[in-house]
This record gives structure tokens, sequence and C-alpha cells, in this order.
């Protein structure tokens, strides 16, 4: 089955695959759901909260990404 790749700690989308269903239970940054159409400067999110796409401006995507760096790099 098709499936759609995301950033488990930024949930920024990150493409497509093919597993099979029962990985779906196991993976963390899979789902079945596919993003909805982006335009040029944006980009999917997914929140696994409510296992639902949201579409957001890239700038803000930068922004999620530095805060995802500061956090892993205050974790090492």
């Amino acid at each position: 089955m098709k499936v759609y790749l995301f950033n488990t700690a930024s949930g920024l989308y990150e493409g497509e695959t093919f597993a099979e269903a029962g990985m779906l239970q196991h993976d963390e940054g899979i789902t079945p759901i596919a993003p909805p159409g982006y335009e040029h400067g944006q980009v999917p999110v997914f929140d696994r909260r409510k296992k639902e796409w949201a579409v957001i401006p890239v700038a803000i995507a930068k922004q999620l990404l530095r805060l995802n760096d500061t956090d892993t790099e205050s974790k090492s």
C-alpha cells in the first residue's frame, strides 16, 4: 500500500513509499493519509494527535526546523 512519510519531530512531509499494512502499527513517521495539495512556498505538516495534514508556509516550516535542531542540540 502507498504510505506517506513525515518527520516525527516536526511533522514535515518527507515523501512517499510503499509498505505493508502491518508496518503502520509499528513504524512512526508513516501514515496512509495522503497530504493535501500544496503550492510553491508551502509544505504539508502531519499532526499525529489529530491524524490529519495541514499546509503551512515554508517560512514557518523553517522555524520549526530551527526549533527542532535547537532541541536536539540541547539534549546532546
